[in-house]
């Protein structure tokens, strides 16, 4: 099993967080589960599979799946999705920056919302048959590096020289655990809170308000995972809430499960969110 994170070169440093190389033989693997639970955490990001592929489903680890294309974008989620591996796995991951995908992929992302599988044969044609075979045919992993910069490097749009507001405030949504008052910000932005919303659905494809409970219930699962014995009072006022039940209400259509129930031992699944992993105590948690 190995798992290795990448940064992108200089030239696309701006669009793209890092990459991460999976490679897993699920037929020799047995101190994590082949089951994961993908959390939105308010990113978009894409896959390249040159192994087996998985499945997924919105509606539970135990129900139907679909088989998933060989190199997609995965939209912005607003609720989780689960995926099952098995055979052998080999996959790059690309983790964009909040607004990043738009640098490759000139799409409304609100269109894209809840949208697990873009085919990009549909966006970049056979170029990326082309891609994958190189990939698989690769010496080492330093190698797939080297020809992901160049493929992706090829597809970048030219950038407007404008104001990233989108980006300035989720640095501030960030910089105040999601709870940063957006009409407030109208002064400072000099765009109106209407205008920022259409901004935020185009580029991330989900309003400010909504990125902003995503920042919030994500830090409540890093608390849960730093601190398992959290009480539920704590752990919702930590995250900008004074009514517990309105917390588990949220936290629940996000991940699937109630807070109380994340950490369970009962649970045979990796939960995925930050673009890292959170799991359960007793298993091995993927490199971030």
């Amino acid at each position: 099993m190995k798992a290795e994170t990448f940064k992108p070169s200089p030239a696309l440093s701006a669009y793209i967080e890092n990459y991460m190389l999976f490679d897993i033989d699920w037929r020799n693997v047995t101190e994590i589960s082949n089951i994961w639970r993908l959390i939105p955490y308010g990113k978009v990001a894409m896959f390249f599979h040159y192994g087996d592929t998985y499945e997924y489903s919105f509606q539970g680890a135990l129900e139907p799946m679909q088989r998933e294309n060989r190199a997609i974008l995965v939209g912005p989620l607003t609720k989780p999705v689960w995926m099952k591996f098995t055979g052998h796995s080999r996959l790059i991951n690309i983790q964009f920056k909040s607004c990043g995908a738009q640098a490759f992929v000139p799409i409304n992302m609100a269109e894209l919302r809840n949208w697990p599988s873009l085919d990009l044969l549909a966006v970049w044609g056979s170029p990326v048959n082309e891609f994958l075979e190189q990939l698989e045919e690769s010496p080492s992993d330093t190698d797939r590096i080297i020809k992901l910069n160049s493929f992706l490097e090829k597809r970048l749009l030219p950038q407007p020289d404008l104001i990233d507001y989108v980006d300035y405030t989720i640095q501030q949504l960030k910089a105040n655990n999601g709870t940063l008052s957006i009409k407030g910000l109208e002064q400072k932005l000099g765009i109106s809170t209407r205008q920022l919303e259409r901004l935020f659905l185009v580029k991330i494809g989900v309003s400010p308000k909504k990125m902003g409970k995503l920042i919030r219930l994500n830090s409540a699962f890093t608390s849960l995972q730093t601190n398992p014995d959290i009480s539920l009072t704590t752990l919702s006022y930590d995250a900008g809430y004074y009514d517990q039940s309105h917390f588990c209400r949220d936290f629940k259509s996000i991940t699937g499960t109630e807070p109380t129930k994340l950490l369970s031992k009962n649970t045979n699944e990796l939960f995925i969110t930050h673009g890292g992993s959170f799991v359960q105590p007793g298993t091995t948690i993927l490199p971030s």
